[in-house]
């Protein structure tokens, strides 16, 4: 079914405010016209100052809708995005700190504007500073929806950034133009040439999971993902079948080793740790826990799942896990899981995730299976 959207233009600009109209200009004479209804424009001080006199004061929005017969676009001074370091609005991006003040502003905006289901964003990254146009495009990258889209106007190399050359009057008029050579010439705007190119972007937002964060945490979170989602295998294990699938590998362990390894991805799935696994060990447990309650009846509850469910194997592993399971041999099934795990398994880039792993920490020796939790199933 159709959906009507509200469609919102969104703009990143400097000193040259012409590129908001010719964009609008652009979207409303394609061969599927898309008409603007409120406008937005991320720029600096500066850029703000010359936005307000342009468009607003000297009327240059008013009369390009009126001239095309264009819906109203909402657009006023709050619609206009300063980039700030703290409370001060910046001039130019000139260092770190500016830049990544940048970053967060735009990040926020769009992420806040695509929770609209409603609405469509038009992004447009031709003009500001290269630096504001490779946020805004990283921004839609993030939280961007199907539906959205990213745009560059191209316009003819005589009318770029010429001051009197905001869109092509439907009355052409000759301007004065600069050539490349340096020269000036005037030229009729019947020669401008205007072109909308829509870039094709990654849509990740329902692809990875992101929470509010600034740019660099985004940035590290999103790496995360993609890490898991590419480099790390699955793993499915069967309890009953006494089978574990890593990928297309099969692994087939005696039902202690099953219950070992089975004990440690379980310990994963449950982290309540809403941290990325790839950089956390919280679910990590030292040997000799494991010959303590309520680690036992844990054990005894996955050995007797693999005898569907049988209390009596489950008892008899109880009663003989404290002589049969001291730390050493616990240390020496270990070996055992692991080697089997690399002998089995195909693919060299990703066995390592399924090893059982040791780590030193608050001085004692801990152990546990490093793959993320979301890649681990156990029926």
């Amino acid at each position: 079914m159709y959906q009507k959207f509200e469609e919102l233009l969104v703009c990143v600009a400097g000193a040259t405010p012409q590129i908001i109209t010719e964009t609008i200009y652009a979207l409303a004479i394609k061969d599927h016209p898309v008409y603007i209804n409120k406008l937005f424009v991320i720029t600096t001080k500066r850029g703000k100052e010359i936005i307000i006199d342009t468009l607003l004061n000297k009327g240059i929005l008013i009369s390009l809708i009126s001239e095309y017969n264009l819906p109203v676009i909402e657009f006023s001074e709050n619609s206009i995005i300063t980039l700030k370091t703290g409370e001060k609005e910046i001039d130019d991006i000139r260092d770190t700190n500016e830049s990544e003040a940048a970053a967060d502003i735009i990040t926020n905006f769009i992420a806040e504007l695509a929770k609209d289901a409603t609405t469509r964003l038009h992004c447009s990254i031709a003009g500001g500073r290269k630096t504001m146009s490779f946020y805004l495009g990283t921004a839609l990258q993030l939280f961007g929806r199907p539906h959205d889209r990213l745009y560059h106007v191209l316009v003819s190399p005589e009318f770029e950034a010429n001051r009197e050359f905001f869109y092509p009057p439907k009355k052409p008029r000759c301007i004065k133009c600069r050539l490349e050579d340096g020269s000036f010439k005037m030229i009729s705007t019947a020669e401008a040439k205007i072109e909308l190119a829509e870039l094709p972007f990654l849509r990740l937002r329902d692809k990875i999971e992101l929470k509010e964060a600034t740019f660099k945490e985004l940035m590290k979170m999103s790496q995360n993902e993609i890490d898991i989602a590419i480099i790390q295998p699955e793993i499915k294990v069967k309890l009953k079948e006494r089978e574990i699938k890593i990928v297309s590998d099969i692994l087939l362990l005696p039902p202690v080793m099953l219950t070992i390894y089975s004990f440690f991805l379980k310990r994963k799935i449950e982290c309540d740790n809403a941290k990325a696994c790839l950089s956390c060990n919280d679910c990590y447990l030292s040997l000799n826990k494991l010959t303590e309650e309520p680690f036992i009846d844990e054990l005894a509850s996955l050995y007797g799942f693999i005898y569907d469910k049988d209390p009596v194997k489950s008892s008899e592993f109880k009663e003989n896990y404290t002589q049969k399971y001291a730390t050493e041999n616990l240390r020496s099934y270990i070996s055992k899981i692991n080697r089997k795990i690399s002998q089995i398994v195909s693919d060299d880039s990703s066995y390592h995730y399924c090893l059982i792993k040791s780590i030193r920490k608050y001085g004692s020796t801990l152990y546990g299976v490093p793959i993320d939790k979301r890649k681990i199933k156990i029926v």
